[in-house]
């Protein structure tokens, strides 16, 4: 009775956070805010949003980068599977899954940045220009740069997602099967598993199309100025001194989220259109097809994003630890530690924040999806409310929800304190924990568990000292995600923080277009590098933390048997 009180509570709560969030944009949106004198309904903020002249232009350059972001890496992912499957080269790419998720893609962009600007380290390596050339390489009007960075960053999660959908379709059978019936593997990769992978993985890749029409942080960094990406165009509006400009970022904060709806059910539609083209040529009886080489051209193009990675990495490296790196020398002349010596009051001050406001954060996203889980176990087959507003703080766009939600923490006080902050992430962080532990927790042997409380043990100490250390490689890898996404979280820590509480993201993402290269590396070098170090422990402390606790075990029992004879 007492869990499943705690359950609806946390149910209830999430629910009323949507709720307020989405009623705070949608009162501006029609003209009414009290607070700032607005007490009558009214159309006008729609109008000021049509007839605004980046309106066009900023949606157009919205659309353009979000659908074929999303389009490429969905055939990049699955080219890879399909190339690579049961090879040395999926075997290369499996272990290169975490550290590309675990780092944050701001600092991603901003080594991307670096690496690829006019100044950047690829012209210094293969030209020989004396002065940086006049090119638009990073932050194009078509919004190529901001494409390549969302590929980079959602490709390796769609190769994850695809991954674990492998074995309930029973890949390895059905390649056997096709293969004994004269098909190449290409072919039953292309006519059998790729329709039977898609409908499970079509809610992710509606997260990641929902990403990639609304980010904010990415686009800032390395996406298009004139015009910016809708959701750009509306973090400016919705920051500008004159409050009255919030009547029209509301009106395109809905207008977003209603685009971003009408995307969802168009890319379905050609799916379904593309089913049905194909379905002729699919029970044709063709054994052989070109998909082979294909698979393996586009698959190959992973490696080359995942070479972008680590020069990413490494020139934020450099620039961390660089004294004096003039164009066009391809390397500094002179190395120092002065730039951490110089900012080390700031450094000590953001990765504090950071580091409290993750940990904080995810290790309630642990207990509530524990006490969720729990819940579920018990009335199995049972589906919860939880299950169905899941996937909504990672589909609804940002850039408007938080504003939403701003008004409310001005109203309450909140604003700009840490409480208000931490529950921001967690309402970010909380999904994927929740999805990471989903599976684990409720296929765990609930016999081990029994059979504890049965040693005439409470239950309390049963759960604590068996079936939670059972599932420690579970919950460790669902925080080490969670903080990863927390890590990552810029307008959360923006809104909630009002400005006074910053982080090693927020504070990268604002001096990211300053000259202060060094700086900015630094702390971008920092926020890849508390994510990679989290996962790291988080595959480590299991193999390590088990033979420990059976040593522990094993001495007490030694000990017992020495004192009972």
């Amino acid at each position: 009775m007492t869990l499943r009180l705690a359950s609806n509570t946390i149910m209830a709560g999430i629910a009323l956070f949507i709720i307020v969030g989405v009623l705070g944009i949608v009162a501006p949106a029609f003209h009414y805010l009290p607070v700032l004198g607005a007490n009558r309904v009214s159309i006008q903020p729609w109008m000021d949003l049509f007839l605004a002249p980046e309106f066009v232009s900023s949606l157009q350059q919205t659309l353009f980068s979000g659908i074929l972001a999303t389009l490429a890496s969905l055939l990049i992912a699955f080219s890879v599977v399909a190339a690579f499957y049961n090879s040395w080269g999926l075997s290369l790419v499996k272990k290169s899954l975490a550290p590309i998720l675990a780092i944050p893609h701001a600092a991603m962009a901003i080594g991307l940045l670096f690496l690829f600007s006019p100044s950047g380290w690829l012209i210094r390596l293969f030209t020989s220009f004396d002065r940086p050339p006049n090119w638009i390489t990073v932050q194009d009007s078509y919004a190529l740069s901001l494409i390549f960075a969302l590929i980079v960053k959602e490709t390796p999660y769609l190769i994850f997602i695809i991954l674990a959908c492998l074995t309930q379709i029973k890949a390895d059978d059905t390649l056997k099967i096709g293969q004994s019936m004269g098909y190449s593997r290409s072919t039953v990769w292309q006519k059998i598993l790729f329709p039977m992978i898609y409908p499970l993985i079509r809610l992710p890749v509606f997260v990641v199309l929902a990403f990639s029409l609304t980010v904010v942080d990415l686009a800032l960094i390395i996406g298009p100025n004139t015009p910016s990406t809708f959701a750009v165009t509306l973090f400016r509006w919705f920051k500008e001194s004159d409050l009255n400009e919030r009547f029209a970022a509301s009106a395109g904060a809905v207008f977003l989220l209603f685009l971003v709806l009408i995307v969802f059910m168009l890319w379905e539609a050609c799916y379904q259109l593309f089913t049905l083209y194909s379905k002729k040529k699919t029970t044709s009886g063709t054994r052989q097809t070109y998909a082979k080489k294909l698979f393996k051209l586009i698959g190959s193009l992973y490696f080359f994003l995942l070479l972008n990675v680590a020069l990413s990495l490494l020139i934020l490296f450099i620039w961390s630890f660089a004294k004096r790196w003039r164009f066009p020398d391809t390397l500094p002349s002179s190395w120092s530690l002065s730039n951490l010596d110089r900012h080390i009051s700031l450094v000590y001050d953001l990765s504090a924040n950071t580091l409290f406001i993750g940990i904080v954060s995810n290790l309630l996203a642990l207990i509530i999806s524990v006490v969720l889980l729990e819940s579920k176990r018990i009335n199995v087959g049972r589906k919860t409310l939880f299950d169905r507003l899941i996937y909504l703080p990672i589909l609804l766009p940002q850039v408007g929800f938080l504003f939403g939600i701003q008004i409310f923490l001005i109203k309450s006080g909140f604003s700009g304190d840490y409480i208000s902050v931490i529950l921001l992430h967690l309402f970010y962080t909380l999904p994927y924990v929740y999805l990471t532990l989903h599976g684990p927790y409720l296929d765990y042997n609930q016999d081990y568990f029994i059979q504890a409380c049965a040693l005439k043990r409470s239950t309390c100490k049963a759960f604590i000292q068996i079936k939670l250390p059972m599932l420690a490689s579970p919950i460790l890898s669902a925080f080490a995600i969670g903080f990863s996404v927390s890590v990552a979280q810029y307008l959360p820590t923006l809104i909630a923080g009002n400005g006074l509480i910053n982080t090693l993201t927020t504070e990268a993402v604002t001096i990211a277009s300053s000259g202060e290269r060094k700086l900015v590396s630094l702390l971008a070098l920092i926020q890849a590098f508390f994510p990679l170090s989290v996962f790291i422990l988080a595959i480590w402390l299991p193999k390590v933390w088990t033979p420990f606790r059976l040593k522990i075990a094993f001495y007490r029992l030694k000990t017992l048997n020495n004192d009972t004879n």
